[in-house]
């Protein structure tokens, strides 16, 4: 199955083959999440609302784990008001999800911190690649890349080119250029950009450019894919909270009235 959207799967009898109901099997799941730091994303509200945390310890003996205290205060409270939590991660190919009731307040070696119940059932998928989204038309995120002024040394002086950003996952970008402008090359390495994005903030960033293809409505430009290279815990929870954001606010768009 090809699942690369990062939001809660609904319940369906097609899904039951891809259920863990095995308490070995998903403690093990628990503490690997754990172990990687990989980002978890919290829904609530009837998916309306939602919180990016990290899994900080899985206690079997008192049947709880701990995670993360949101950094968004608003959405804090109201993840602890919920009657019900839905719980979405990714390793490597694979999406996890798990549901949960009340969460309460805690402390993890003395910094405040949240927990809920262990699950009891994990629904485990395999899905494609990392989820993109395109950037909104009106309020687009832009990358400012550097390149030299006068030389071709990346020592020397530089300036920036403030590229358009077509699409973006976790995992990289597409950049729009115009070669008689500014050009990049397949393979090229771009150190000390900068990824702004709306409403969330600037990331400095790394990138690697592993392809350049001709937009298909305008041949003066180029769409360049380009990985992003080492990305900081930091960088990469706030570039998955844009893509939350920008994926509700589409689903939001294109619902039926």
């Amino acid at each position: 199955m090809g699942h690369t959207h990062p939001f809660p799967e609904p319940d369906s009898p097609d899904l039951e083959p891809f259920m863990v109901y095995s308490r070995v099997e998903i403690l093990a799941m628990l503490r690997q999440l754990g172990e990687r730091g990989n980002l978890i994303t919290c829904y609530f509200d009837q998916h309306d609302g939602f919180a990016v945390t990290v899994l900080l310890a899985v206690n079997q003996e008192f049947e709880e784990a701990i995670f993360d205290l949101p950094g968004d205060t608003a959405a804090l409270q109201r993840l602890l008001a919920a009657d019900e939590l839905v719980f979405v991660a990714f390793v490597g190919q694979i999406k996890l999800q798990f549901r949960a009731r009340k969460a309460e307040t805690t402390h993890h070696e003395g910094k405040p911190a949240i927990r809920v119940r262990l699950p009891r059932e994990v629904l485990r998928l395999q899905r494609r690649d990392s989820f993109r989204v395109r950037t909104p038309i009106a309020k687009p995120a832009t990358c400012l890349v550097p390149h030299p002024v006068g030389t071709t040394r990346n020592d020397g002086p530089r300036t920036y080119e403030q590229l358009k950003v077509l699409d973006l996952s976790v995992g990289g970008v597409a950049l729009l250029t115009y070669p008689e402008r500014f050009a990049l090359t397949a393979g090229q390495a771009l150190r000390d950009c900068y990824l702004d994005l709306p409403g969330i903030g600037q990331l400095a960033i790394s990138l690697t450019i592993r392809h350049v293809d001709v937009v298909p409505d305008n041949e003066h430009a180029r769409r360049c894919g380009c990985e992003l290279v080492r990305l900081p815990p930091q960088a990469r929870l706030m570039l998955q909270r844009y893509v939350n954001r920008v994926e509700a606010e589409q689903r939001k768009v294109a619902a039926p009235v």
